[in-house]
């Protein structure tokens, strides 16, 4: 794949994910001032157990899918590989899910603190099955580099959810509208991504030929996701034994802000493994020097202003957005941005790890950072309520990035621009001074500060050199395909 394509596939991608933060960020207030922050509490930790189950299901075979079938041309070995994943994904996560809902009443006694939220643990069990099917089969478009396809499959799930929920929860459906919303996109999104790939490559029942194969490599890697989970998400369920299940939807909504961040990392890692793969199997390690080097760059240009636009507007956001009753999140969204910043720096050095088949060294620090989240919040929220969480997870975040870059470029070594990234710095803190002097009353006055603060950093990032006029154009020919 050329340069230009890699940066076009980067940048339909990062529109997407504008547009799909955008159906967030509308969401957000449909849900929480139609529910509440007690009834998007038990959502959010819904959310949040179904985040720690469905990568059991996965076992690790979406890596699998793409470093294994990245570079792959034998259209056979394709359809034989896919639909060995699928099979075995459908099945583990059917178990799973089912167990969820046979278990249903003691999970909302131990993990809810109420028995009355056995109804919505069941309705939302089967969004485990429903998830992780639905990432192998997107997946297909990632390694088939049918980017324009994978795009149109998002914002479907994204807009769609937006507007199924919303008018289930106007029809007076509740909590159980938002859950069955869901459920019925993400079926019919699977539905449309199988028949696209049966067009392509047709059917065949999986003889699992290569799935011991996959498994020997992905089997490692899921523990990962699981000991993930405790640094990402395991703060909802200790805020709420110690608080209540109203702190975990206030601290939820504050994250969902300052978690924006966490989306700025991903088109670029959508198309970045795949390639890098490709590239490493073919002995280019120049070019896998180059990509990982810009990735970095780039995804530091843009994420050091979000992170400060997004700390400057913590407040008026919340307000704007959500009800008085969540205002106090406002607090946690800081410490949460930046833990996003740092996870992008700990996704682009980590591809190292798999290129090289070094995935042990992920379990090790995905082991540590656990560790030291769950004792930090452990300690802290019962003395400081849920901003000692955001705390923990700022901590705990830098500890991954900080052992993930030592550790990797014993491997590869790239080059870090480091002119660049103080002048990032530099510039956001005088577009930080800039907005804070706009009274963000109204969602206009917010997309104004918004808008200007954009403007601003560019054009001073181009003064001081940290962006040049020809870095610019060429930036600009790439995506327009010029």
């Amino acid at each position: 794949m050329s340069h230009k394509r890699v940066a076009r596939d980067i940048g339909l991608i990062a529109i997407t994910q504008m547009l799909i933060s955008l159906g967030g960020f509308f969401l957000l207030p449909i849900v929480t001032k139609m529910l509440g922050p007690d009834s998007y509490g038990i959502w959010a930790q819904i959310n949040v157990t179904i985040s720690l189950l469905y990568p059991l299901a996965l076992v690790g075979l979406h890596m699998a899918f793409l470093r294994f079938l990245a570079a792959e041309e034998d259209e056979g070995v394709i359809r034989e590989g896919f639909y060995s994943i699928v099979f075995f994904v459908g099945f583990t996560g059917f178990a799973i899910s089912l167990a969820v809902y046979l278990l249903s009443d003691l999970l909302a006694v131990t993990l809810f603190g109420d028995i009355q939220a056995s109804y919505f643990v069941k309705a939302g069990s089967f969004l485990i099955l429903l998830t992780a099917v639905d990432l192998v089969a997107t997946f297909y478009f990632r390694i088939s580099r049918e980017t324009g396809i994978y795009a149109a499959l998002s914002l479907f799930n994204s807009f769609g959810r937006l507007i199924l929920i919303l008018i289930l929860l106007v029809l007076g459906f509740g909590l159980i509208g938002v859950i069955g919303g869901i459920f019925i996109i993400m079926l019919l999104e699977i539905m449309i991504s199988l028949a696209l790939i049966v067009r392509r490559i047709g059917f065949a029942l999986p003889r699992f030929t290569y799935i011991k194969e996959y498994l020997r490599y992905s089997a490692p890697i899921t523990p990962n996701s699981l000991i993930r989970w405790i640094t990402e998400s395991s703060d909802r369920f200790i805020v709420g034994f110690f608080l209540g299940v109203t702190a975990v939807g206030i601290y939820s909504a504050g994250y969902v802000i300052g978690g924006l961040i966490f989306q700025l990392m991903y088109p670029i890692q959508l198309i970045l493994f795949p390639e890098l793969s490709r590239l490493y199997d073919r002995l280019e390690m120049e070019s896998v020097k180059f990509y990982l080097s810009i990735s970095l760059k780039y995804f530091l240009l843009a994420a050091i202003p979000a992170v400060v636009g997004l700390s400057a507007l913590a407040g008026p956001i919340l307000d704007l957005f959500t009800t008085p009753q969540f205002a106090s999140g406002a607090v946690v969204i800081p410490f949460i941005a930046l833990s996003g910043l740092l996870a992008g720096i700990y996704q682009i050095v980590i591809n190292i790890t798999h290129l090289v088949k070094k995935n042990q060294f992920n379990l090790f620090i995905h082991v540590l950072a656990a560790i030291s989240n769950l004792l930090l919040n452990l300690l802290l929220i019962p003395f400081v309520g849920f901003i000692g969480a955001a705390i923990a997870t700022l901590i705990s975040y830098t500890i991954t990035a900080a052992v993930a870059v030592l550790f990797s470029v014993r491997y590869i070594r790239f080059r870090i621009y480091w002119s660049s990234i103080f002048k990032s710095v530099a510039a956001s803190g005088v577009m930080a001074g800039i907005i804070l002097l706009i009274p963000v009353c109204s969602v206009q006055n917010l997309l104004l500060a918004v808008g200007s603060g954009m403007v601003l950093y560019v054009m001073i990032m181009v003064l001081i050199k940290g962006l040049d006029r020809r870095e610019l154009d060429s930036l600009k020919k790439l995506l327009l395909n010029k």
